[in-house]
């Protein structure tokens, strides 16, 4: 009797457990479902508004909060500056216009990312009719899905993102819906079926049918486990100190001699980009550390990456 009691109260503690679980699991993807619908049929200007007024509240807890002190503290070391980064509200803005360009199919939003798309394009479609290999090197603001959304919807209309291992965030489906034509392909050897797509995405970029996406300002500490190796690293000065850039984009650009077009979004009562000009192979590996520099002085509140503890002064 005694045994049958404490079965009996074990297999109800799991069975309570699990029905938790399941009811916490229908409450998320209601939550989401309503998400979705509001960044669809609500001006992105007012969800934007009444998100910030929450996140000012407070309301996004302590992990948030502690990324806000690494954040602030990594730009007022650098820039020297004494104002702070809000690190919490740069997230949550990240993931509400991702929302909303891709399963929202924010109108508002659309227009402003093919307005972004026109402007890179006027760049990227020249070089197309010179033959000339393109990688875009877009930087981590704002979002770098909507970054993305923006790069493969130029000229030829397709390209490929070069992730770490298999960091594709978005689905297939999720892509489409933002009505674009992009792949992810890996520069490291841990994902075999993405590695095995480099070559053949190096082929076609070289021949003009798509272009190679890769962001310049990841971390290379990063990729450290997934590389391990220091050739992956470019030595540079960032903020008068020594630095170490990852070496992707000087590596892949050199292999097939592309122009580089780095290119970066901010954000300011709509979605904005802001294009250098292209730089060839040889010349990129002086004028990249400069553009990132440039970029996170000028537009720190919309870089992704300040709460990185190390960023680029690591020692390996």
């Amino acid at each position: 009797m005694v045994r049958f009691i404490i079965l009996w109260s074990v297999f109800s503690v799991k069975n309570g457990m699990a029905r938790l679980y399941g009811l916490r699991q229908d409450i998320a993807r209601g939550e989401l479902a309503a998400l979705r619908n509001i960044v669809r049929y609500v001006p992105i200007a007012v969800v934007l508004g009444v998100a910030r007024a929450l996140c000012a509240l407070g309301l996004c807890g302590r992990a948030f909060r502690l990324q806000n002190a690494v954040a602030t503290e990594n730009f007022r070391c650098l820039t020297g500056e004494t104002s702070t980064i809000n690190a919490v509200w740069i997230a949550v803005r990240r993931r509400l216009l991702e929302e909303a360009a891709t399963w929202g199919q924010n109108p508002t939003l659309q227009r402003q990312l093919k307005r972004c798309t026109d402007q890179l394009d006027a760049v990227v479609a020249p070089l197309h009719q010179q033959n000339i290999p393109v990688i875009l090197a877009p930087l981590h603001s704002v979002s770098d899905v909507l970054a993305a959304i923006v790069g493969a919807s130029v000229t030829p209309g397709n390209a490929s993102v070069v992730v770490s291992a298999s960091a594709e965030r978005y689905n297939q489906h999720a892509r489409t819906l933002g009505g674009v034509q992009l792949d992810y392909c890996s520069i490291h050897q841990e994902n075999k079926t993405l590695a095995s797509n480099l070559m053949s995405l190096i082929a076609d970029v070289a021949a003009g049918k798509q272009n190679m996406i890769i962001f310049p300002d990841i971390s290379p500490d990063y990729t450290l486990q997934a590389e391990g190796a220091l050739e992956a690293k470019l030595p540079c000065r960032l903020f008068g100190r020594a630095a170490k850039l990852h070496h992707g984009v000087v590596r892949l650009s050199g292999v097939i001699r592309a122009q580089v077009i780095f290119y970066h979004l901010s954000y300011d009562r709509g979605l904005q980009i802001h294009i250098h000009p292209p730089v060839a192979a040889n010349a990129v590996a002086d004028a990249m550390p400069g553009i990132i520099e440039q970029t996170l002085r000028e537009y720190p509140q919309d870089w992704l990456l300040w709460h990185s503890h190390s960023l680029y002064f690591i020692n390996h």
